[in-house]
This record gives structure tokens, sequence and C-alpha cells, in this order.
């Protein structure tokens, strides 16, 4: 990734209204990239479309997303079973920011649907790992359409799925331009307060 890209990802970000920048949350991003012999698994021009739709999205609730670095990363470039997750979680220090992972392939694994691949997940984890502890991510598959990534954000600051194929937390087929409700911008609002206090927490606690 060139310093180049790491200015378009920041000036995505900055709001275009004075009166957005007096109620606005600013959520601290950063990017990791897969690599694969030396080379993304996930192209440029698809990353730029995924911040800025989530952006876009956002910003109709005054928040926003700032990416602070981008990453390349070796390995990591799938991830199928848990030891791959807990892999990522150990890229994803507790640091102030939201760790997004762009990657080759996403698939989760239940006992009701068994393996499944999807474009993207919201990790976060509640075991006994002291290493791992409280640390989570957003990951991204690298064909994901691009309201994936403010799908995975929406699940990152408390929302649920929703059934309707014109709301972007509906995890079907989606329609023409979905969208979130007025209801779920408050609750997008909270979760990303929430999220912010639980990261200076940490940082506080590392000494950040």
């Amino acid at each position: 990734m060139t310093a180049s890209l790491l200015f378009v990802f920041v000036t995505l970000a900055v709001p275009s209204q004075a009166s957005a920048r007096d109620r606005a949350i600013r959520v601290p991003v950063t990017v990791h990239v897969a690599t694969h012999h030396g080379r993304s698994v996930v192209s440029e021009r698809r990353i730029l479309a995924s911040i800025r739709r989530a952006n876009r999205e956002l910003a109709a609730f005054d928040i926003y997303l700032d990416v602070e670095q981008i990453q390349p990363m070796v390995g990591g470039t799938r991830i199928e079973t848990p030891d791959h997750r807990f892999e990522l979680a150990r890229r994803a220090p507790r640091d102030g920011t939201v760790h997004v992972f762009f990657v080759d392939r996403v698939r989760l694994t239940s006992a009701r649907k068994g393996d499944r691949r999807v474009s993207g997940m919201h990790w976060r984890y509640h075991g006994l790992i002291k290493d791992i502890r409280a640390r989570e991510y957003v990951a991204v598959a690298h064909n994901a359409p691009t309201t994936t990534l403010v799908h995975e954000f929406g699940h990152a600051f408390g929302l649920a799925h929703d059934t309707r194929d014109d709301n972007l937390m509906c995890s079907c087929r989606r329609g023409i331009d979905p969208a979130f409700t007025e209801r779920q911008g408050r609750r997008l609002r909270a979760g990303a307060r929430r999220y912010q206090k639980r990261s200076q927490k940490r940082s506080r606690k590392r000494g950040l």
C-alpha cells in the first residue's frame, strides 16, 4: 500500500459541513491487507470503494471512519478455522482503533449450518485465553460487495441482522440502494460511543 493511498483514505472521512463536526463521532481504523507472494489479495480500488460506501452510510448519523494506518501483512489470507481467527486477534492489539482485515476468504462454522463462506464478519473474543482477551476486529473477503464493510461495522456497534432486503443489516441479497433506518442510526451512535470508551479504557491500561 502506498502513502498516496493512505492520504486518500484519510481524506475520505472528512465531513463537509461544520455542523457535522460539532457532534461527529470519529472512529479510528487500522487497515490490514493480506498479501500472497508479495501481492495484495484485495485491490486498492475495492478497498477504497468499501471505505467510501461505509462513510457515505455512516455520515447520515455523523459517524466517520478515519483510517490511521494501512499495514500489508504476510499470511492470514484465509479465515476458516478457530486458529485462523485467533491468529488475526493477535494482530489486532487493543490500541484504540478498529482493526479491519481485508483477506481472500472468510468461512464460518456452526453446528446448525455447517461450513459456509461469507463476505465478512465481526469477531469478538469472550474466552479465557489471556493474550487475546477482549480483542475484536472486522474482516472482509476480497470479493465482498462494497456494503459488507459497513454491515460489519453495524455489528461492531451493536446492530443485529434485519430481514428487510432494503436494509444494510440484511444478510440476504440486498436491494438496489440499502440503508440504515433512523432507529438503527441512533443505535449506531450509541454503539460507536461504547466502542470508543472500551478502546480508550484498554489504551489507558496499556499506557498508550
